[in-house]
């Protein structure tokens, strides 16, 4: 079934909603206010849309939040995390928890998050081997290790709070993204909505944690409030900015080499944040440049610079 411009906004927004305020309770009620739409058409539409029900859909976003806290943020309780996740009690997130990963949270942190991921994070506990060897190997620093980033490359800048336009995909992170890109090209070249400053991608899911198919990308472009007036029909909201821990390549990359990218985000989750003195703050950000192939339809998206918003521990 095809939805309009105007429901799949109104879903987006409901979306955008549930991350924000996914420690509170997010009754059907509530969430279809957001949409403006009955109760009983925003939990069709949002099926329709999203491919699950609203229920669902939060229940499994609050168990991925989960299991990416345990992994990076080895200073929180367990019971900590559940309630940051929105869960109302241990029993109710442990039973979830073991469902969804077949495995308990606890047993999880310690290191059953390996079967999902490439690497292990530093400060785990199955890594005080891999620990003792790196300090052997490279006199206590770990950033010998990385394979992907070149330390150098590695800042700390402040991004600019600023208003884009956005829209989204579902699916595989390996597939899709640059032909979505594509059209938006077109899109915001037609209207004149580029080179007015950034345009980048938000990866809203760990591919480690997430299934591929359930798996969204964020499409950003930034404007001039003043652009936001003719765009009614697309979703016009903030970028909040701040602080930054940013990776910029010496090369674009390109979108079929998604699998150095993941590399590169594991680098940072892994290495660079645990002796940072920073904790991440949400999703990743990827910095994109348009190449428009002479004076063909053909447009080539390829990634500058990714990073991640961080704040002081």
């Amino acid at each position: 079934m095809t939805y309009g411009t105007d429901q799949q906004k109104q879903i987006y927004l409901v979306l955008e909603y549930i991350e924000k305020h996914l420690e509170e309770s997010l009754s059907l009620e509530r969430l279809s206010k957001v949409s403006t739409y009955s109760s009983f058409y925003f939990q069709k539409l949002f099926k329709g849309i999203v491919g699950e029900t609203p229920a669902n859909y939060v229940k499994r976003l609050r168990i991925e939040r989960a299991a990416h806290l345990l992994i990076y943020e080895q200073g929180i309780p367990i019971t900590e995390i559940a309630f940051m996740c929105g869960f109302t009690s241990l029993s109710y997130f442990t039973y979830s928890f073991n469902a969804y990963f077949q495995v308990s949270p606890m047993k999880w942190r310690e290191g059953a998050y390996l079967e999902h991921f490439s690497r292990e994070y530093h400060h785990s506990k199955k890594s005080k081997q891999m620990s003792n060897n790196l300090k052997d190997n490279s006199s206590g620093s770990t950033y010998t290790t990385f394979k992907w980033l070149a330390l150098e490359r590695v800042k700390v800048v402040e991004l600019p709070k600023c208003s884009i336009v956005k829209r989204y995909s579902r699916g595989p992170y390996t597939e899709g993204i640059p032909e979505v890109w594509e059209e938006f090209f077109h899109y915001a070249n037609a209207r004149s909505l580029l080179n007015q400053g950034m345009v980048f991608g938000t990866p809203k899911n760990n591919p480690y944690i997430t299934p591929p198919s359930k798996s969204r990308y964020d499409y950003c472009i930034e404007i001039n409030k003043n652009d936001a007036e003719g765009l009614e029909h697309e979703i016009v909201t903030q970028f909040t900015g701040g602080k930054h821990v940013l990776y910029k390549f010496a090369e674009p990359v390109d979108y079929a080499e998604r699998n150095k990218l993941i590399e590169c985000y594991s680098e940072l989750y892994s290495y660079w944040l645990p002796g940072s003195g920073y904790k991440y703050l949400g999703n990743p950000i990827e910095l994109v440049q348009f190449e428009q192939q002479n004076s063909s339809l053909t447009v080539v998206t390829k990634i500058t610079a990714i990073a991640l918003a961080i704040e002081p521990k």
